[in-house]
């Protein structure tokens, strides 16, 4: 496979395998990365600090450098001066400054707390979610421990202790424009360890899991109070641990929609019968070599290659392929989705370089006993980088959608059933619904993606006059992720749909074809059986295709007395082509057979079939079968008949069982196992 989708595969299965093996994450300073952030966030999974004597000796020296500037005649940014547009002031209580910067940023809006108390929902509204905070104290321990902060190896041990024992400071969701850093979030967790009394924390397990008042907390824990020397609050709180942080779990999961978003692309060519043409190599290495494309196209040939329904290449005489390419949304996914894994490939670098960096002001140089002042707190890599993933998360959502709706319309799907309905399509509207929901999210979705960077406003006295507003962008790439993933639920229930109806079309033309030669020898039995197999049936066949795919949208009441009906038709003109003279009562009978015969085998094909069995859509599928095995089998995901007898749960209800499976790790190891050489087809 190639570069981008080793980073994507590593990205995905290194962050799941990190807490299903016990792997060690070490903060060390230089080897974080996402699939680490993933797994001390959302798997509960425990990092070790390096606490080698060479790094505690470095900490140790940074500190006695800024003891030493705090002490001399020149001023030292926040060590003896005041903060931002009051830096105009000089003081020598640098503990006292320490308080009063945590202080005026403790102005965030968080709910009425006390000791013990569980929070409503509406409480956590106003709050981070609990892994986001464990992955912001990851982050910024990873910066301070690089040794260019400040920090006293106490502060830092501190910070790990609340990781270890599963606490989570009760951080507001708004408040930080990430531009001296995310202050507000940093100084609430930071807080807890000076055992502020209001300030907050999560603390326990299970549901003994409660919100603590920070001196009761850290008793609980067996950690003394922190009282913060100079520069210690600074260090702690003047960063961009909360935006990197959050934009980290954004980039994973914007790396499982990538491999998603190819996967289902190739689902949607397979059930709409469509071409593997487009995605030639020629077109791509040869004739248009942008990376991202070449990888896209490799990637759905490799997924199509064992596939029954996508066809090949395009056959003239296919009665069905009279569309001499396929439309835009199957047609040009390379180009389509090829400049968004190069996004998603620049985002990637940008955060790796970021996890792994000191984002304070001002930055200790050891080996010069300097204090460099400058402004490595301002986080515009990331919120370019959450810019980027948010994009690309909108025009991923466009074309799922665009291939969700050539799906249920069946002017446009090659023999579907109007909203892809088992059922009679007069009652049974099955996904109309869905597609209706799917817009919904598809706009706001497109709402989300413009930029938050263009909507800076000046902060704090005009100092902050340009500020990134990256954990805005972060928090709102998130949102958009969660609402593609319900669009892609949608999708993905649409194509194990449209995937069976598929299956349930060929058992039924087989049985319709067998009827039509029957019927068609016993009633012309005088035309030579040479004439009947080479002049009549192939015709008659491709003409019954053709009034097939027609009238999906026909009760079967009236269905097949009128496709018949216009099967006479070319039947008089074959007989007429062969200069043979048609009986018309004969040809009346035929048709009366043809019709009541294959209606009957249409609904013993419907009836008799049973989803996710051995015989059901992943024999014709692809590798993407081992996806419609996983939403039959392992999600117990239903198939919507259309009748009340069968269909007991809501289409919703089943759609989110899919959406809910994203959170778990076997969803995107079953997306990337499809993408990977070793993805197999799914058979059962």
């Amino acid at each position: 496979m190639s570069t981008h989708l080793s980073c994507i595969s590593a990205q995905i299965a290194s962050a799941e395998g990190l807490s299903s093996s016990k792997a060690v994450a070490v903060i060390d300073g230089y080897s974080v990365d996402v699939p680490a952030v993933v797994a001390v966030s959302r798997r509960g999974h425990q990092p070790q600090l390096d606490s080698s004597d060479e790094k505690k000796k470095a900490i140790s020296d940074a500190v006695a450098v800024v003891a030493k500037l705090a002490a001399g005649e020149q001023s030292q940014y926040g060590i003896t001066t005041g903060f931002g547009g009051s830096a105009t002031t000089r003081t020598t209580q640098t503990a006292l400054l320490q308080k009063a910067l945590l202080a005026h940023c403790q102005a965030g809006i968080v709910p009425a707390f006390h000791t013990g108390k569980i929070l409503t929902p509406e409480e956590h509204d106003l709050l981070f979610p609990q892994d986001w905070i464990r992955g912001v104290m990851f982050v910024r321990l990873n910066s301070l421990i690089r040794a260019q902060s400040g920090t006293r190896w106490i502060v830092i041990e501190g910070l790990h202790k609340l990781l270890l024992h599963n606490v989570a400071p009760c951080v507001p969701l708004r408040q930080s424009v990430s531009a001296s850093g995310d202050l507000g979030p940093l100084a609430y967790i930071s807080s807890v360890l000076t055992g502020n009394p209001d300030i907050y924390a999560w603390y326990g397990e299970g549901a003994e899991r409660r919100v603590y008042d920070s001196a009761t907390l850290l008793k609980k824990i067996g950690l003394q109070p922190i009282e913060f020397i100079a520069k210690e609050g600074l260090s702690l709180i003047n960063g961009t641990g909360a935006s990197t942080a959050v934009a980290s779990l954004a980039m994973h999961d914007c790396h499982i929609l990538a491999v998603a978003s190819q996967v289902l692309s190739a689902f949607a060519v397979e059930s709409l019968k469509g071409s593997q043409e487009p995605f030639n190599p020629y077109l791509h290495h040869v004739a248009r070599p942008h990376p991202g494309q070449i990888e896209v196209a490799a990637n759905i040939r490799h997924v199509l290659l064992p596939s029954r329904l996508a066809r090949p290449h395009h056959v003239e005489s296919d009665p069905e392929a009279t569309l001499r390419q396929d439309r835009y949304c199957l047609r040009a996914v390379p180009q389509w989705l090829g400049p968004q894994l190069e996004d998603l490939l620049s985002a990637q670098q940008t955060m790796d370089v970021e996890l792994n960096s000191t984002t304070d002001n001002p930055i200790v140089d050891i080996k010069e006993e300097y204090l460099h002042h400058g402004a490595n707190f301002m986080a515009m890599a990331v919120t370019s980088a959450t810019e980027k993933m948010r994009l690309a998360v909108h025009h991923i959502a466009k074309l799922m959608f665009a291939q969700l709706t050539d799906l249920l319309n069946h002017s446009m799907n090659c023999g579907l059933p109007p909203n892809l309905a088992v059922g009679e399509p007069s009652v049974d509207y099955s996904l109309k619904g869905a597609d209706i929901a799917a817009a919904s999210y598809l706009s706001e979705i497109a709402y989300l993606a413009n930029p938050v960077s263009t909507h800076v406003i000046s902060a704090e006295m005009h100092n902050q006059s340009i500020n990134s507003l990256a954990l805005m962008s972060g928090r709102y790439t998130l949102e958009a992720v969660k609402l593609c993933r319900m669009l892609m639920a949608t999708h993905i229930f649409s194509l194990c749909q449209a995937a069976d109806l598929r299956t349930m079309e060929k058992t039924f033309r087989d049985h319709a074809f067998s009827i039509l030669r029957a019927e068609t020898k016993a009633h012309f039995w005088d035309i030579p059986t040479s004439v009947l197999e080479k002049e009549f049936l192939p015709p008659l066949k491709n003409r019954l295709i053709l009034l097939l795919n027609a009238s999906t949208d026909q009760d079967l009441s009236t269905r097949f007395e009128r496709v018949t009906s216009d099967l006479c038709s070319t039947l008089l003109a074959l007989f007429e082509k062969a200069r043979v003279e048609g009986p018309l009562g004969t040809i009346n009978t035929w048709r009366a057979g043809l019709s009541e015969k294959m209606r009957c085998a249409f609904v013993e094909t419907r009836e008799g079939y049973v989803p996710g069995s051995a015989e059901s859509a992943a024999t014709l599928l692809g590798r993407t079968g081992a996806l419609y095995t996983y939403v039959r089998r392992e999600l117990g995901v239903k198939l919507h008949w259309g009748t009340p007898e069968k269909d007991q749960t809501a289409i919703g209800t089943e759609i989110g069982k899919i959406y809910h499976a994203w959170k778990t790790p076997k969803m995107a190891e079953v997306l990337v196992g499809i993408l990977e050489e070793k993805g197999g087809k799914g058979k059962m």
